[in-house]
């Protein structure tokens, strides 16, 4: 049961972060924000190079991870650290995967259940680990008499 209620809540956690990619799907980028972005499957082709960063630090504040949990590093030299475009790392598809978990959870389920307007992100299941934790705390022990 706490593993399904794990998962439930990393789905959350994802779902948040397509809400918020999916309003700013909406929205029409700067002139300034124009940057081309490569292999964005899942978040809007139109998002802010400022977006992006804040979309990717809030992944990876809530898995406690960097950008290489992802992202493959270029060799040492290379204009860019990383080649974020690649798919070389099967994490960044799992990412993907989780992204569109919690968009449909929040979607389909929270937003019928929550008039706060709470939604699931990468942190309700994670808590800043890249595997959530799947038992239940232990049970507090008898007070003594």
């Amino acid at each position: 049961m706490l593993k399904n209620r794990a998962t439930a809540v990393l789905a959350v956690v994802f779902a948040a972060a397509c809400a918020a990619i999916s309003q700013q799907k909406a929205q029409v980028p700067r002139a300034a924000d124009n940057l081309e972005f490569h292999n964005l499957r899942v978040l809007p082709p139109n998002i802010s190079h400022d977006q992006l960063i804040a979309t990717m630090r809030g992944f990876a504040r809530s898995l406690g991870v960097k950008c290489n949990h992802c992202h493959v590093a270029n060799p040492p030299g290379s204009k860019e650290e990383f080649d974020f475009p690649s798919d070389a790392k099967p994490e960044k598809t799992v990412a993907r995967t989780m992204i569109q978990m919690t968009s449909r959870i929040n979607a389909d389920y929270i937003s019928r259940l929550n008039r706060q307007a709470e939604t699931v992100t990468c942190f309700t299941c994670h808590r800043g680990h890249t595997i959530p934790e799947t038992n239940p705390p232990p049970e507090p022990a008898a007070p003594r008499t």
